[in-house]
């Protein structure tokens, strides 16, 4: 018993020190004598509870990502029942996503380090992100007639566009397509455009 108290507090020193590096550092900073260092294990331990530094990592970005997050917290909530439900459960899930991800500088960098480097580490989470996403994207198939309008691609672009209007206006500034993300009322803006989209996307299927 012990000896398994002390193996999780290792863990969650090395998964600490990953996040202290990344929020001082960004990813360039990782490295497993660094993370070592802070945790102040043994990078040995890193192999042995993790087996690789990629795995310590990913361990550290399950935590953070809001879709992985978010898919942990759909296995235990009740299924949304019904169009109207089910409108509403998807159009809340897309504003979360926008508050976190706009609150969260972490997750922030790591959508940076996916789309700006060759890494077979953000690729895999990537699909992981993919795979937990289809069960969300499954719910909207009874109400969401494709010949009409393919709700992936209009996720696609809501997710997408999230991510880069948040991390243009933190890098620079600025109004993007005359809102801007830095104020109450701009935020406000977005949160609307979401409910209305989704809207629009699930009316035009009931037609």
């Amino acid at each position: 018993m012990e000896h398994n108290k002390n193996k999780e507090n290792t863990k969650r020193r090395l998964i600490d020190a990953v996040a202290h590096v990344f929020r001082t550092e960004g990813y360039a900073g990782l490295g497993v004598n660094k993370i070592s260092r802070i945790a102040g294990v043994n990078k040995k331990l890193i192999y042995r509870y993790f087996k690789s530094f990629d795995r310590l990592v990913e361990a550290y970005v399950v935590e953070t990502d809001y879709w992985m997050k978010f898919a942990e917290c759909m296995r235990h909530l009740p299924l949304p029942e019904g169009m109207e439900e089910t409108q509403h459960f998807i159009a809340s899930a897309l504003k979360e996503q926008f508050k976190y991800f706009y609150a969260e500088p972490e997750m922030q960098q790591l959508i940076l380090w996916e789309v700006s480097t060759d890494s077979e580490l953000m690729r895999s989470i990537h699909r992981t992100r993919e795979s937990m996403g289809q069960d969300l994207l499954e719910l909207t198939d009874p109400y969401l007639s494709e010949n009409k309008v393919n709700f992936r691609a209009v996720a696609a672009l809501l997710v997408g566009g999230i991510y880069y209007t948040i991390l243009h206006s933190r890098f620079n500034g600025g109004k993007f397509a005359d809102v801007d993300l830095k104020t109450d009322s701009g935020r406000k803006a977005i949160l609307q455009a979401i409910d209305d989209i989704v809207e629009l996307v699930f009316e035009r299927s009931a037609r």
